[in-house]
């Protein structure tokens, strides 16, 4: 089964830009949505398909005293969004590079958004999963490929290999798409359908400068 989240091929029908009308926000909760085949009704909002945008930041970059931070947000509302330093307790005793701080917010924002979707209250106007024949999406939006490569591509092929990259090596970071992978077939077991949307960093706004106040001072301790 495919991590890499598509959209409802009825939208490229149509000729609808997809690239940067993606999702949509909920006019009563202000929570992000995917918009999915159910779109194009008047007033629907697809809860099954609830987003969260995650980003990283490390303007050292594995230097000395680098510090990193993650932003995560699934609405507009302050509530709906993280914005913490990488810390010890987050990433011990591991180097603070921009790629690991990405793929812990990968992993911090999945776990946000699958704790908070799961007491949300649905208005009777949107497209409730309880509405709908198939399962909750839970996607996991960045503008880095290198998470969305290495959760849709690079892990499975890992999985083959033993954990090695096609030289042999073991992969770089690899603790840490260990930790996202398993946190990702944990919630697959409980019956959740867990993926991966690539975008250009414009339309990640409020995670990446979520991300870039985390490495200013701590705000949010995860």
């Amino acid at each position: 089964m495919s991590r890499l989240f598509k959209h409802c091929p009825g939208f490229e029908a149509r000729g609808e830009d997809t690239t940067t009308y993606f999702y949509d926000r909920c006019p009563y909760c202000s929570r992000f949505h995917a918009r999915c085949c159910q779109s194009q009704l008047p007033h629907r909002i697809c809860e099954e398909h609830p987003i969260v945008f995650v980003d990283g930041s490390c303007p050292g970059n594995g230097g000395l005293g680098a510090r990193a931070g993650i932003g995560c947000a699934i609405g507009d509302d302050p509530k709906d969004q993280l914005c913490s330093p990488v810390t010890d307790t987050m990433d011990p005793g591991a180097p603070r590079t921009s790629q690991r701080a990405e793929l812990l917010a990968a992993l911090q924002g999945l776990r946000f958004l699958v704790c908070a979707t799961s007491t949300a209250r649905y208005h009777p106007d949107c497209h409730a999963p309880l509405k709908c024949q198939h399962p909750m999406e839970y996607i996991v939006v960045a503008d880095s490929e290198y998470v969305v490569k290495g959760m849709t591509e690079w892990v499975p092929q890992w999985k083959v290999r033993s954990s090695r990259c096609r030289q042999g090596k073991a992969p770089k970071n690899r603790d840490l798409f260990q930790r996202l992978e398993a946190a990702v077939s944990e919630y697959e077991r409980q019956g959740l359908k867990i993926q991966f949307f690539h975008v250009p960093r414009e339309f990640n706004f409020i995670a990446d400068g979520l991300a870039k106040r985390a490495t200013a001072g701590p705000d949010v301790t995860l």
